[in-house]
């Protein structure tokens, strides 16, 4: 019976640990990341640079676009690591990154675009990916 007890305890801690490897809480957080519902809040030929700012602070990078006079390109980067017992057994974590783009021409914001990727899973799953999303093309 003593067996039986340590087997079901064993197959129990397994289970836990299973579990708690599988939950997805972020390790690292890099950058901001936009949601669809903040997009949909921004107008192409309506909203300037300034108002882009102060709602979602300065860009993780810009350029201006040679040769376009006035013309310069925000970009918005975040990456997020997923933790877990799990995740540490097998090398790495689920991992989204994505890259929010802004067109700027004489301050207003002329279009804008995510584009969103989900690298592969604690378990092995297929790589998702989302197909990036286009907003405000003129």
């Amino acid at each position: 019976m003593r067996r039986i007890d340590a087997l079901i305890l064993l197959i129990g801690l397994c289970t836990w640990s299973f579990s708690l490897g599988c939950a997805s809480s972020p390790v690292e957080e890099n950058g901001i990341r936009i949601g669809d519902e903040t997009l949909r809040q921004l107008k192409a030929d309506v909203t300037t640079e300034a108002w882009l700012v102060a709602i979602l602070g300065p860009p993780s990078s810009w350029s201006p676009v040679e040769g376009v006079e006035n013309t310069k390109v925000f970009r918005y980067a975040s990456g997020e690591e997923s933790s877990g017992i799990l995740a540490g057994l097998m090398g790495k974590g689920a991992r989204t990154t994505a890259v929010t783009y802004f067109i700027i021409t004489d301050g207003v914001v002329t279009r804008f675009w995510a584009d969103r990727s989900k690298d592969q899973s604690l378990l092995g799953g297929a790589i998702e990916q989302e197909p990036g999303e286009k907003a405000g093309d003129s």
